[in-house]
């Protein structure tokens, strides 16, 4: 893919990072219009990183005390279930464009319970705590961003968590692949069967069993 290209060649810079997350925030508070000096405060605190394949931005058992905006490149949380034996699950994706962190670490500054891992190279911005809280305090509009990325955080895990618990698999395999259809193709198998609460067999026959109703 482009995006993937670009890093890997070196194109990516932390200028054409920032430029991302600024059109994202004012999308997202759109009418409200930032304070254009708020704005340049946050710029000037937030880190860009490239990430290889692998690296972790936050592990459990550490307070959150970052926010992650995924500039270019592909994310993802999992989790040990003490349920099943400390299984390793993944919990959720996160592509181009998303806000990242362990929200309930972040506001209760608790030890974080998930990983957050690249599952390719990526280019991300890094947004500690005390430059978001200043900026939160001088302007209105990022203060409104903040909250709607960790409400967004918040519903999705439970989104998630009600579809795993209503849906039958097969269904949850069919809207993985309708309403996140670029993440399908990039995320290995064993990794999608994890996010939907399956072993890698159970969603190996799915898929063949829906290869053959199309055929």
């Amino acid at each position: 893919m482009v995006g993937r290209t670009n890093i890997e060649t070196g194109k990516v810079t932390r200028e054409t990072a920032l430029a991302a997350f600024s059109y994202r925030l004012k999308t997202a508070v759109a009418p409200l219009v930032p304070c254009a000096a708020a704005m340049e405060r946050l710029h000037r605190g937030a880190r860009h990183r490239i990430l290889s394949k692998g690296d972790h931005i936050l592990r459990a058992g550490t307070v959150a005390d970052e926010v992650f905006f995924v500039h270019q490149g592909l994310l993802r949380y999992y989790f040990n279930d003490p349920n099943d034996g400390g299984q390793e699950r993944t919990g959720q994706f996160f592509d181009e464009g998303i806000v990242v962190t362990d929200a309930e670490s972040f506001l209760a500054r608790v030890p974080a319970k998930q990983n957050f891992e690249a599952l390719e190279t990526s280019s991300i911005i890094v947004l500690p705590r005390t430059v978001l809280n200043a900026g939160y305090d001088a302007d209105h509009a990022i203060d409104r961003f903040g909250r709607l990325m960790l409400e967004e955080a918040l519903v999705g895990s439970q989104r998630r968590a009600s579809r795993l618990l209503t849906l039958q698999p097969e269904d949850r395999y069919r809207l993985f692949v309708e309403t996140r259809p670029e993440i399908a193709r990039r995320v290995p198998q064993y990794l999608i069967a994890s996010y939907l609460g399956l072993t890698p067999e159970s969603l190996s026959r799915i898929r063949r069993r829906i290869a053959g109703q199309v055929g």
